[in-house]
């Protein structure tokens, strides 16, 4: 049994460290199984003994970068978010640069983003609610979906070309920035 689960683990590693680097080149439509199983040295048979699609191994490699990095983040994000959440969050981002630029760049999946984006939207909206209580959460929740993508970038962006920003400093600016976005609720 221990040989088994050996393999399995040694497949999936391989399978797992070829994705990530053909994703450097190429986004996930066009990762054919074929060149995945060549990249990783195995047959196709032993890649249908664990996944069905490049898309669903690129799905469990970011379920597992969420378990194992920013679901300990999820409950503060969910119930209102402080600087010092962003802060470790960043770090955290930061640390594993190399992950991030691939699954949340430009040819790893959409829904990654999207996965933080809605571990982070409510507890962010709430949180300006109470900083703008006259304003409808709506419209906050608006601003937030406006703001998440620029954010996205300017993270990708650090972690590429830090060049000393500190995880405080752009969670600082980070948070300004969506903050002064409130300006722009006056106008809907």
């Amino acid at each position: 049994m221990a040989k088994t689960d050996n393999r399995i683990k040694y497949t999936k590693m391989v399978l797992k460290k070829a994705i990530l680097k053909i994703l450097q080149e190429k986004p996930i439509d066009k990762i054919t199984i074929k060149e995945l199983c060549e990249e990783a040295d195995i047959n196709r048979g032993t890649f249908y003994l664990h996944y069905n699609t490049p898309h669903e191994l690129l799905k469990e490699i970011e379920n597992e970068f969420i378990e194992e990095n920013l679901s300990f983040f999820s409950p503060y994000m969910q119930s209102g978010y402080e600087m010092s959440h962003l802060e470790s969050m960043f770090a955290c981002i930061l640390q594993n640069g190399d992950i991030c630029k691939i699954l949340m760049g430009r040819n790893g999946d959409p829904q990654m983003k999207e996965s933080l984006r809605l571990m982070m939207k409510d507890g962010v909206v709430d949180d300006w609610q109470k900083e703008f209580p006259n304003y409808h959460k709506a419209d906050l929740s608006y601003v937030f979906d406006f703001v998440f993508p620029g954010a996205m970038q300017l993270i990708l962006n650090w972690i590429d070309d830090n060049e000393g920003l500190s995880t405080e400093d752009l969670a600082r600016r980070l948070d300004r920035l969506g903050h002064y976005c409130h300006l722009a609720i006056q106008e809907f």
